[in-house]
């Protein structure tokens, strides 16, 4: 009896170890279809370089390049200054209502009164600053998207014009290769 039982216990963890070499098995060849496939990279995965080594061969679409970037920088660091400030304020503002309670427990304590709780709206200060820097960022950065910048550069070959209404917002100092 005994003896079965091992063999039983042998079979499940031969057919556990069968089907772990199976999966890795199946996970080592599609990382290699993968990297074989590797040539042509999402739009969303290119970086600047990339974008500005496709229009290297027009000084609008250079521009249009280091315009994007410029926008997309833009848009995050702005939404980090609101929320950044919106989170500040609320400390701030929870300091001074904690400071405030503290004084208030320590006169209610000489005098014999205490003093009723008050409402803290440095949470929501908080939260209403993440919410617009936020905000900010993902409005700002939805324009000026990877894709919308790789069809462009993709339309650009056909028909050798830039959107206007990317073409209006282009700056002088967008005209150079090396801009941030």
């Amino acid at each position: 009896m005994k003896k079965n039982y091992f063999n039983r216990k042998n079979n499940q963890f031969l057919m556990k170890l069968i089907l772990i070499l199976t999966i890795s098995s199946a996970l080592i060849f599609s990382e290699a279809i993968a990297q074989q496939n590797s040539g042509v990279k999402e739009p969303s995965q290119m970086s600047k370089y990339e974008f500005l080594a496709m229009a290297s061969k027009s000084d609008s679409l250079t521009a249009v390049v280091n315009m994007f970037f410029r926008k997309r920088k833009s848009a995050t660091t702005s939404g980090l200054i609101v929320g950044g400030s919106g989170i500040l304020i609320g400390l701030v503002v929870t300091s001074a209502n904690a400071a405030d309670q503290v004084l208030g427990l320590v006169g209610g304590v000489l005098t014999g009164q205490m003093p009723e709780e008050k409402n803290d709206p440095g949470g929501e200060i908080a939260l209403l600053g993440l919410a617009a820097g936020t905000a900010i960022v993902t409005v700002g950065r939805s324009k000026y998207t990877k894709n919308n910048l790789y069809k462009i550069l993709s339309e650009y070959q056909e028909t050798k014009k830039i959107p206007s209404k990317f073409a209006s917002k282009l700056l002088p100092r967008d005209f150079s290769f090396f801009s941030n």
